[in-house]
């Protein structure tokens, strides 16, 4: 494997995005939106309901199940961004997202002519200067009512699986 400098991609709305801005260069992208395991939503209302990781926003928010047992999911899941970025993301990669702000967000070549912040090649925050942390937040819109609701997220990877609270 390529290791580090690989990345996953499903939907891709925010990783190719991003590598045009060269705020990650992957020497690889690995393709998931083939795999079955993170297709699919089971179980029901009364004892939890599963959602996999590569479900698109569209199939999250338009499951009639999802929108009867968990409605402010549904219209949370609708309100991201548009039809088309919906049809394409996918629900893992909304809580994955890679955190923002306005100076980090910008092209290669404004983030080189200000001197690069510290979330990429850099040693200052200029969301503020004087703090020895980065202040880029999330910009998830599914991850604040999933921690309301306490939902519990399977992660697994190399070293096999863990689940925790949406809040970690």
């Amino acid at each position: 494997g390529e290791g580090p400098s690989a990345m996953p991609v499903a939907g891709g709305t925010d990783l190719f995005p991003n590598m045009k801005r060269l705020h990650q260069v992957p020497k690889t992208v690995v393709a998931l939106g083939h795999l079955r395991e993170l297709q699919g939503i089971g179980g029901t209302p009364s004892k939890g309901v599963t959602l996999a990781a590569g479900l698109t926003l569209t199939q999250v928010c338009e499951h009639t199940g999802i929108q009867r047992a968990y409605p402010a999911l549904a219209h949370a899941v609708r309100s991201i961004s548009t039809p088309l970025l919906r049809n394409m993301g996918t629900i893992g990669g909304n809580l994955c997202l890679d955190t923002r702000c306005n100076y980090y967000n910008q092209k290669y070549e404004w983030r080189k002519s200000i001197d690069f912040c510290m979330k990429k090649d850099g040693d200052i925050c200029w969301v503020a200067p004087g703090s020895p942390r980065c202040w880029a937040v999330s910009s998830s819109d599914s991850a604040p009512l999933l921690v309301a609701m306490r939902a519990k997220l399977k992660l697994v990877g190399a070293r096999g699986a863990r689940t925790i609270e949406a809040r970690e």
